[in-house]
């Protein structure tokens, strides 16, 4: 009798470990949706910024356009010396050269941006793939064990059945 509650005790301790487990899983799993969440809502973020920035650009050209057209009448309008007409181009150069600037500069900027969020997506989703595939692996080994635990429930019950029949 004492090896009969030996091994109920043996099958109870495998059957908590199980359980265990799946609780252990069930944590990581939620664990990783909350991770989800959070990058989505940093995407999200990202691109309210993305957004922003392109509404500055906007207004950044109309500024410079209305310089530009402010320059051209100038230059047009009654500047007579040599030397206005030199320096009024010289502004206009300058304003265009800071202008493609300017959009070189946001454009690098997304694409940072873009890549390094890009990144961290990847190693965060071959992070949560290799986790779980592993946790998969585990599955097999339960079914097995427990497949193991009912076959010594049945094998050691057996012979307890046939001596109350008889």
């Amino acid at each position: 009798m004492d090896t009969f509650i030996d091994k109920l005790a043996q099958k109870r301790n495998a059957q908590e470990m199980i359980r265990a487990n799946s609780a252990a899983e069930a944590a990581r799993m939620e664990q990783m949706q909350n991770q989800m969440k959070a990058y989505d809502e940093v995407m999200q973020e990202i691109r309210k910024v993305n957004l922003k920035t392109a509404e500055n650009v906007t207004e950044v050209k109309k500024v410079l356009e209305e310089c530009m057209t402010k320059l051209e009448t100038i230059e047009t309008g009654g500047a007579q010396t040599a030397d206005t007409e030199q320096t009024l181009a010289q502004i206009k150069t300058l304003l265009e050269e800071r202008f493609k600037q300017s959009e070189d500069f946001a454009h690098k900027e997304n694409v940072k941006v873009y890549r390094n969020v890009q990144a961290a997506f990847t190693e965060e989703l071959g992070k949560q793939t290799k986790e779980v595939k592993g946790s998969k692996a585990l599955l097999p080994v339960c079914v097995l064990i427990l497949i193991g635990v009912i076959a010594d429930i049945v094998i050691n019950l057996i012979p307890i059945i046939n001596g109350f029949v008889r």
